[in-house]
């Protein structure tokens, strides 16, 4: 299990802000220590720091909070300092030196042995992935999200009465033939037309083949269909005047997508 040494201002630690990053990084896997766990009173804090820092038995990584009260404190400054020469010089370059910013920072206070060094921010949703296996000497690996079968894409300010363009196709295979609905209470506002064309160029005019337009048989779906196949090169633009708060759409009588849209397009 690595080891790693945590550098902070105390200011940083009142809300026990540090305490938190250091509870994350050891239920992550790693031992963390920080000065006021581990530094003995009574010694000299250097000598104790130097230990830390120098000893592959006591330390596998060093990190500092970086914030502007670190950054800009003058005894955070000579720590890490210190903590650098000595890495450097007593384990050898590939020592993790690292910095987890808390907060946007002072571009003109980050020295230049953090900024060639990784950094990391807090809002970064792998830090503790990144910071752990730059301890264990490891690619980091990131967290992966699932990407949908489809493409959405709003394109706003056409030209012309709609100007909302929502752009869908599969990312593979076929669909056709194609369907979209949106609610049937946003009709009257929405007054959506389909058009398809190639990716990324909204397309408002074309032809469209055994095309129609129609009410669901429940009555809750507006509904527009037509034959062309949409694919991977060829999308499908729903004309809006306005963003309707939901899109049905896919394959006529198939496969299809549900989506829930805001005033910005944002699933």
């Amino acid at each position: 299990m690595a080891t790693v040494w945590i550098s902070y201002a105390w200011a940083d630690n009142q809300h026990n802000d540090v305490d938190f990053i250091a509870q994350e990084l050891e239920r992550a896997g790693l031992t963390v220590k920080l000065d006021r766990w581990n530094i003995s009173a009574g010694r000299r804090l250097w000598d104790q720091i130097e230990g830390f820092i120098t000893d592959p038995q006591q330390s596998g990584a060093w990190v500092l909070i970086a914030t502007n009260n670190s950054l800009s404190s003058e005894p955070c400054k000579e720590e890490f300092a210190y903590a650098l020469d000595r890495a450097l010089r007593s384990r050898n370059a590939a020592f993790p030196v690292m910095a987890l910013f808390l907060t946007h920072t002072d571009a003109s206070l980050i020295p230049a042995g953090i900024r060639t060094r990784l950094h990391v921010s807090i809002t970064d949703p792998d830090w503790k992935e990144r910071i752990v296996a730059a301890a264990e000497g490891r690619e980091h690996a990131s967290s992966k999200q699932d990407v949908l079968p489809f493409h959405l894409r709003v394109h706003f300010n056409q030209p012309g009465e709609k100007t909302i363009a929502i752009e869908v196709r599969p990312r593979a295979g076929v669909w056709a033939p194609f369907i979209a609905g949106i609610p049937a209470q946003d009709k009257d506002r929405v007054q959506p037309n389909i058009m398809i064309g190639p990716r990324d160029v909204p397309t408002g005019s074309g032809m469209l083949f055994n095309c129609g337009e129609q009410m669901s048989q429940d009555g809750s779906t507006w509904l527009m269909a037509a034959g062309n196949q949409s694919t991977p090169t060829e999308s499908y633009y729903i004309w809006c005047k306005a963003m309707p708060s939901k899109l049905v759409f896919g394959v006529n009588g198939g496969a299809q997508h549900t989506v829930t849209l805001n005033t910005s397009g944002a699933i």
